[in-house]
């Protein structure tokens, strides 16, 4: 790189920083720095949504697993955002009508303050080793596309680390949610600029489309495939985990509690999905490319850097440098938020401070963006203890961990009234019991234990938390019946009307041909268990007919 490129890269952070100290001024309260004030429109939603999820995870590790493994990772995002489509559709609208700020929150209402406070200690680690990750992942990448001759420290891990840690701990600290939220739409519109210039680049070096059909290793377009590491198995569970994802996760949720009603919820939740779907072939097509331009890479997480640096001239890197940087900047802000959050709202006033007045609350979540800098920090340079495979054990934890939380917070909290405390908490550990045997006996790294481990928890959570809940008191209250209450529009409702199930004709139609969708994408799936020859056109046309009546479902209540 460049000295023309590196300040490009520096001009951009200080801007960062700069837009998170004049948004200071709009935080007055916990809600101002937690959710935005709740005013997030949907379009808003949506682009904060994409650019907090897309992420060099997105265009480092799946465009390098692309280039050994081929095309079929790219249901990691595909399935991701048909979740997020069912969750902004079903789930997310009743959790906003709550005016809640965290899913363990929620768990306070539906069950008691033990499970909140356990699941929401859990989440606080759980997102800090996410934020270790992503800041890890973002500093090894800038190593090298950001290396200047002559300048060591450019070269160096720490610096790098330091740099980015310090500045989205620096604008979220200072503008809260409505920082993380408005940068975050800088940085989509950045990101999206700097992938749309390297795709026809490298599309062009291997011929556009036809040349990469006949130059791409044999199996490599292969959608559903029967064997290999990303087979119809890694499908089916990437879904499942999916579903969870848009369901649980804090990152995701805080922005999605931010929308000014049920209905915005829902509109950005379903537009993020859909708009992030073509957005996978930016980095997946160049994977592709570069195992014909650079074939013999050993470190497949290098490829795309690879291709970038010698595809693209100075100051044109510059501008896809930044463009880089915002995806990972808003994932990184993003986690920043959802640690503090949690901290501040299931632990600090839950059990440290019950009568912490306002100011003291924002003072606590300001300060815990800080510490969870630092443990972000931290994890990135512990993460190469885990092993090689850093985020197959990661998938693997939370197959373990996550998938029987999602089983007692939305399957049994939102659809079976009789689940109890004891019957939830049981089935929770019983869960992760059953996930931990399944992955040690595959191994926490392989993905076969991401497979095995998370279908292991899922069931034995669904059994053993009914079961349970059977020995023991049926729980009620008056926050149990606000939970049933929100499942269904009322006149207290802000906002525009919004019906889980549409009452109108065409609405209860598209909301059909949704599920029809999904079980033609399923059928695809499964279908390639036995290498059927159209298991991807399968589900691929399932997938399409399922965005499209979920996004015609919205425009008819």
């Amino acid at each position: 790189m460049t000295y023309v490129d590196f300040s490009m890269l520096i001009v951009f952070l200080i801007g960062m920083f700069f837009i998170g100290y004049l948004l200071s001024r709009w935080i007055d309260t916990t809600d101002d720095f937690m959710v935005a004030g709740r005013h997030l429109t949907p379009f808003i939603l949506a682009s904060a949504l994409t650019a907090a999820n897309v992420n060099l995870y997105s265009f480092i590790s799946q465009s390098g697993a692309a280039y050994k493994y081929g095309i079929s990772l790219i249901w990691h995002t595909w399935t991701g955002n048909m979740a997020l489509v069912l969750s902004g559709l079903m789930i997310i609208p009743i959790l906003r009508r709550l005016r809640i700020r965290t899913v363990p929150e929620f768990l306070g209402m539906r069950y008691n303050l033990v499970v909140r406070f356990l699941i929401g200690f859990y989440w606080v680690f759980r997102l800090a080793f996410w934020l270790g990750v992503v800041l890890r992942m973002a500093a090894l990448a800038f190593m090298t596309i950001a290396h200047v001759e002559n300048l060591a420290f450019t070269g160096s891990f720490s610096f790098w680390l330091i740099i980015f840690a310090f500045i989205a701990v620096a604008y979220t600290f200072l503008g809260g949610m409505w920082s993380v939220t408005i940068t975050d739409v800088i940085q989509f519109v950045l990101m999206l600029g700097g992938a749309l210039i390297v795709l026809p680049l490298v599309m062009q070096q291997v011929g556009w489309w036809p040349g990469l059909v006949e130059q791409v290793a044999e199996g490599h377009l292969d959608l559903v495939p029967s064997v290999g590491r990303y087979n119809w198995q890694f499908i089916l569970a990437i879904f499942v985990i999916g579903i969870q994802w848009a369901s649980t996760d804090q990152g995701l949720l805080q922005m999605s509690f931010s929308s000014k009603d049920a209905k915005s919820s829902a509109r950005g939740l379903v537009l993020a999905g859909i708009i992030t779907t073509p957005f996978a072939l930016l980095w997946i097509l160049p994977g592709l490319c570069a195992s014909i331009s650079f074939p013999g890479i050993t470190d497949m997480d290098t490829a795309y850097p690879i291709l970038i640096m010698n595809a693209l001239p100075p100051i044109l890197l510059g501008l896809v440098a930044c463009g880089l940087l915002s995806s990972q900047m808003s994932t990184i802000s993003t986690n920043l938020e959802g640690v503090a959050t949690l901290f501040c709202n299931d632990i600090y006033k839950t059990v440290l401070n019950r009568e912490a007045s306002p100011r003291q609350t924002l003072l606590v979540v300001r300060l815990m963006t800080f510490a969870a800098g630092a443990m972000g920090i931290t994890f990135a340079y512990l993460i190469p203890l885990i092993g090689e495979n850093a985020v197959a054990a990661y998938l693997t934890v939370v197959g373990i961990f996550d998938m029987p939380f999602f089983v007692i917070a939305i399957i049994y909290g939102l659809l079976w009234r009789r689940a109890n405390w004891q019957g939830a908490l049981i089935g929770y550990l019983a869960g992760i019991t059953a996930g931990s045997i399944s992955a040690y006996i595959k191994g926490i790294d392989s993905f076969d234990a991401f497979f095995f481990s998370t279908i292991a928890g899922t069931i034995t959570a669904l059994v053993v938390t009914p079961v349970f809940s059977m020995f023991f008191p049926r729980q009620s209250g008056k926050e149990i019946d606000r939970i049933w209450e929100a499942r269904t529009h009322s006149q207290e409702d802000e906002g525009e009307a919004y019906h889980i199930i549409p009452v109108s004709g065409w609405g209860k139609f598209f909301f059909a041909l949704l599920f029809v969708g999904l079980a033609v994408f399923l059928i695809g799936v499964i279908s390639g268990s036995v290498a059927f020859a159209y298991a991807g056109v399968l589900a691929l046309g399932g997938m399409i007919l399922f965005f499209l009546s979920g996004l015609i479902r919205l425009f008819f209540d």
